[in-house]
């Protein structure tokens, strides 16, 4: 999951988060819950972005890699809560901020994704509420695919000859002509033409 994408996505599209100084919409990445509680750093309301889970379907294919990988992310809310201490009006704003990510994220689909849908809603919770603040999650969910392609792959073997014989395009029968290039040869051809001791 490409965090910085859906961070962006979010700073163009919202229009509930409050902004910044520099004009852009206060959503940032942070790697743990604690960061995001104890750390807050930005201008409320302001969101949080993080990578929450990654759940693998079982693989489809007998001799190689075809399977379906669906990443969660979760987005807290960190909401101004001293004006209503039970957390009234701020739960009022738990559902405009859900309306604003849902303009965001839902049926988006970033250019790196490999599924062929969109964000999906995979639900939200409080995290923690005080005189201060309430934090509450929403979580999204994107569908991937990940083939052969996306594994280990073995070191190609280098090819040092190239061997070949003519066949008679009447009969299809091989004939005595033949040919064979050789790295060595190949890596002679690409020389100047006044050879390798040319000046």
């Amino acid at each position: 999951m490409n965090i910085a994408d859906v961070i962006r996505q979010i700073r163009e599209n919202s229009t509930f988060l409050a902004q910044a100084t520099n004009g852009e919409r206060c959503c940032a990445g942070a790697a743990e819950f604690a960061q995001i509680v104890d750390k807050a750093w930005l201008k409320r309301p302001a969101a949080y972005v993080l990578p929450v889970e990654d759940d693998a379907e079982p693989n489809v294919s007998q001799n190689g890699l075809d399977q379906y990988v669906i990443e969660t992310i979760s987005i807290v809310l960190d909401l101004p809560n001293i004006a209503d201490q039970r957390g009234q009006s701020s739960s009022t704003l738990v559902s405009e901020a859900r309306a604003d990510l849902f303009r965001c994220l839902l049926n988006w689909r970033p250019a790196w994704s490999t599924g062929n849908q969109g964000f999906s809603y995979a639900g939200g919770n409080l995290v923690q509420m005080d005189r201060e603040r309430l934090h509450w999650q929403f979580r999204f969910s994107l569908k991937i695919f990940i083939t052969d392609e996306d594994g280990w792959q073995p070191p190609a073997e280098q090819i040092t000859e190239i061997s070949g014989t003519l066949t008679d395009p009447q009969t299809g029968a091989d004939t005595p002509l033949g040919f064979v290039i050789s790295a060595q040869e190949q890596a002679h051809e690409n020389l100047p033409s006044g050879g390798p001791n040319s000046s």
